[in-house]
């Protein structure tokens, strides 16, 4: 029974790590912009937090698992780049062409 329970937890683990990426990619990560090297510092630094400070078995899940999205972050990154954000266009206002303006202008120097 206790494997089972084991083995139950790790796939929920891997469920929401994947599910919380694929969520934070979509909506976070391509608006954000940082160093990759960043980003592969903090996941080691928050992968090695727990095994010098003893926690609960939940405490130390969790942060395993924001440790995995980082990495995955880091990987994504290294494989596609930053994504490129989309600039918004900026809208130029011109004056109206008035061709009867030089037509009257030639007659009044006459």
């Amino acid at each position: 029974m206790g494997i089972f329970v084991l083995i139950l937890q790790i796939i929920l683990l891997a469920v929401v790590i994947f599910g919380g990426f694929s969520l934070l990619s979509r909506f976070v990560f391509n608006k954000v912009k940082i160093n990759k090297w960043i980003i592969l510092a903090a996941a080691i630094i928050i992968f090695i937090i727990p095994t010098f400070i003893p926690m609960n078995q939940w405490i130390v899940l969790a942060i395993s698992a924001v440790a995995t999205i980082l990495f995955l972050w880091f990987l994504d990154i290294l494989r596609n780049g930053y994504p490129k954000l989309k600039k918004e266009k900026k809208v130029v206002i011109k004056p109206k062409a008035k061709p009867n303006r030089v037509k009257h202008n030639k007659d009044s120097k006459k």
